[in-house]
């Protein structure tokens, strides 16, 4: 029975160790592996154990005690590895009889076995070790008597338009690439370079880090921020953003080291992107002011008494008339008082709030405008991160439908830089939103990166040219020379051109020149709640001016 099993099996004399039985399988496996040893399978029988072995006498006190039984082993004979089990062969009374082997070649699944540890470390596109090996070399360092060392957090800048416009073929090349610079300038074998995941990697710096962080931070943007050549000639330009934390200084636990490096990059791309910033208190306070405001918004948007909405009349030049009013969302925190849109705007588009704020803007003016005997437009402006996510067309429409306010009468306005990100995706929502009615408006026509290639795709109702070229064009001509091309433009793409931020006389006298079709801007009236709100509005800011 034991001469046709599957599995290779020796038994061995105990006082000689001599074997004295082979089965079949275990004469198939020595003819695999002859030429690794001084025997033949033919001569198995009578050899000594001490063949398989590279200290037999090792070997030699396991099997003469039957108390070291069972016993397991991989022993390694040249490029094969045998994995060995010995266990105790007794009597019917229990008396120890002999030892008994039974063995299997496992080289591949040693390899295989190497191969899946390997993986586990390291990151299979770029072959650097990763997040989980990075979070061991991390508490190895702090758990050193003494540790002083610096970490960096980096993240490209840009990445993310590249694998959305070009591909991840590109993008993957892209940051082989970047991995490849970041190791030329990781020289000193004491630091230890990490791609925690995506566009993230991490360096970790010895010796004495408040003298060298800063400057090597500064050789990662520098080199990190030259154009990359990818196959077939594909010129690439992205950036990166560091963000630097010190030990012992900004930490001793490996949660807190990594949470401020976090912080200080958050600041570094908050900074306008392409530098480096080091991690200090002041940081830390921004950061717990941001998430303080990003829970209040959250309440805000569930209870709905702090938000507002805010209409702005856009004016038609030639008759006066209101056509349009633009609806700009409005927060009065307890506390704080009016926070300014640019400064919640952008916490709820990082922390996934924005769908919602949209959506209550969307709502709350198509319900005013339903009421607005003068029948003119509803202008709402878009998040970029709306666009090409297959939600905005069906919020259009809830909203449209709720209110009862005809599609003609909604204008949808988007900024040049939302169309970069995913511009197939957000080209199709608009062409949705027009085949409804829905009118479609380029807000701040002239600040973004392709302006002429966007008209040339998209049929635009409005183009709206940015206030700051109206603010300036009364001292700088070459302002003044874009107003009037962008007018000159509209006419002959039969598209309606309105100048935003006009404030004076002056001004309004110069885009009318330049031939502006129509103007917003505190000359003919600042943001003002809808009707429906007056009332709470002047009670909570009785100062405010309600006209």
């Amino acid at each position: 029975m034991i001469d046709d099993m599957p599995v290779a099996v020796m038994t061995v004399e105990p006082e000689t160790l001599l074997i004295d039985y082979a089965n079949n399988m275990s004469r198939a496996l020595i003819r695999r592996i002859e030429h690794l040893l001084p025997i033949r399978a033919d001569e198995l029988i009578g050899t000594s154990i001490d063949v398989f072995h590279r200290c037999p006498a090792y070997q030699r006190h396991l099997l003469s005690d039957p108390g070291n039984l069972p016993h397991q082993a991989r022993i390694r004979l040249g490029d094969e590895v045998l994995d060995l089990k010995v266990s105790a062969i007794t009597d019917r009374d229990g008396r120890y009889v002999a030892p008994m082997l039974t063995w299997a070649l496992v080289t591949k699944e040693v390899e295989a076995e190497k191969r899946i540890g390997y993986l586990a470390h390291h990151d299979a596109l770029t072959g650097l070790p990763n997040r989980l090996m990075f979070r061991r070399t991390l508490e190895e360092w702090l758990g050193r008597p003494d540790a002083r060392f610096g970490l960096l957090y980096i993240d490209l800048d840009g990445f993310k338009l590249v694998n959305d416009t070009r591909g991840h073929q590109v993008g993957d090349a892209l940051l082989r690439q970047v991995a490849d610079r970041l190791r030329a300038l990781c020289g000193d074998p004491a630091m230890t370079l990490t791609r925690l995941g995506g566009d993230e990697f991490a360096i970790l710096l010895p010796h004495d880090p408040a003298l060298s962080a800063g400057g090597h931070a500064d050789r990662i943007v520098e080199t990190l921020g030259r154009s990359f050549e990818i196959d077939q000639g594909q010129t690439i330009q992205i950036g990166a953003s560091v963000g630097i934390a010190l030990a012992p200084d900004h930490g001793v636990e490996p949660e807190t080291l990594l949470a401020r490096a976090d912080m200080a990059l958050y600041a570094a791309k908050e900074d306008g992107k392409g530098g480096a910033t080091l991690f200090s208190r002041d940081l830390e306070l921004r950061v717990q002011e941001r998430t303080h405001m990003e829970n209040s918004l959250q309440a805000a948007l569930r209870s709905r008494r702090e938000l507002f909405v805010f209409y702005q009349p856009i004016i038609d030049l030639y008759s006066g008339r209101v056509t349009a009013r633009e609806a700009l969302a409005r927060w009065h925190h307890p506390q704080r008082g009016w926070i300014s849109p640019g400064e919640f705007v952008p916490v709820a588009e990082q922390c996934g709030l924005i769908d919602q704020l949209d959506e209550f803007v969307l709502h709350q003016a198509c319900r005013s405008a339903a009421q607005w005997k003068d029948g003119a437009h509803v202008a709402v402006n878009i998040s970029a991160i709306q666009l090409g996510r297959e939600t905005l067309v069906p919020a259009v429409a809830a909203a449209l439908a709720c209110s009862g306010l005809s599609a003609d009468r909604l204008e949808i306005e988007v900024t040049e830089t939302a169309l970069l990100g995913d511009e197939q995706g957000g080209i199709q929502d608009l062409l949705t939103l027009r085949q409804m009615g829905v009118c479609i408006s380029l807000d701040d026509f002239g600040t973004g990166y392709s302006s002429l290639a966007h008209l040339r795709a998209f049929p635009f109702d409005k183009i709206k040219i940015d206030g700051s070229f109206v603010r300036d064009a009364l001292v700088r001509p070459e302002c003044a020379a874009v107003v009037r091309a962008i007018a000159d433009l509209g006419k002959r793409l039969g598209v309606r051109t309105v100048a935003e931020g006009v404030e004076t006389e002056e001004q309004l006298a110069l885009v009318r020149k330049e031939g502006c079709a129509e103007v917003q801007g505190y000359l003919y009236g600042r943001p003002v709640p809808g009707a429906d709100d007056v009332e709470r509005v002047s009670r909570l800011d009785p100062g405010m001016v309600v006209r």
